[in-house]
């Protein structure tokens, strides 16, 4: 990936219920110029602000898209860690993207706290098992979300977070019903 490009760093939270269940986020995509491009499901999360400490976007995240504070969840390892290109605001842009661990008892989550930028394109959440990732029929990000996401649901963390790609395109391109 070209160096010369903006870089954009971001914590992912692999939130676990107590069903032993992922909560998923569907939004909308549009490009510059307004048009839609679809909707897809991606694990909670956000942009690590300059200055900020990886748990502490991660606490502050969490809060922003579920509502659950600190004391809800026992967060668990960093466990994996990618990048990609895309366009933010106009411009290509890095992602880079660490996954932490949380595993909370809850299972009510709002948005009513979400960014003003995150409420233009989230659509809603949902809890998705471990048959409904692999059996879904829209689109799932990370694509490879099926290959690692049974170890970390076993609590079969690995040792230090491993890379993952995060490039991988979907091979199909549906909607969240």
């Amino acid at each position: 990936m070209s160096s010369e490009l903006p870089t954009r760093n971001s914590v992912k939270i692999l939130l676990i219920n107590g069903e032993n269940k992922l909560l998923l986020m569907c939004a909308k995509t549009t490009s510059k110029d307004g048009a839609y491009h679809g909707r897809f499901w991606f694990p909670i999360g956000g942009k690590i602000e300059p200055g900020e400490k990886l748990m502490d976007a991660a606490i502050r995240e969490l809060k922003e898209e579920t509502g659950l504070e600190q004391q809800d969840v026992i967060f668990g390892p960093d466990v994996w860690l990618g990048e990609f290109e895309m366009v933010l605001s106009g411009q290509m842009t890095i992602v880079k993207q660490q996954f932490v661990v949380a595993h909370t008892e809850k299972s009510e989550v709002t948005l009513q706290h979400l960014t003003d930028e995150e409420q233009e394109i989230v659509e809603k959440t949902a809890w998705f098992s471990l048959e409904d990732i692999k059996q879904s029929e829209e689109v799932v990000y990370p694509v490879v979300l099926p290959e690692y996401i049974p170890d970390i649901l076993s609590k079969n963390y690995p040792p230090t977070p491993i890379w993952i790609d995060l490039a991988k395109k979907p091979i199909r391109d549906n909607e969240c019903l």
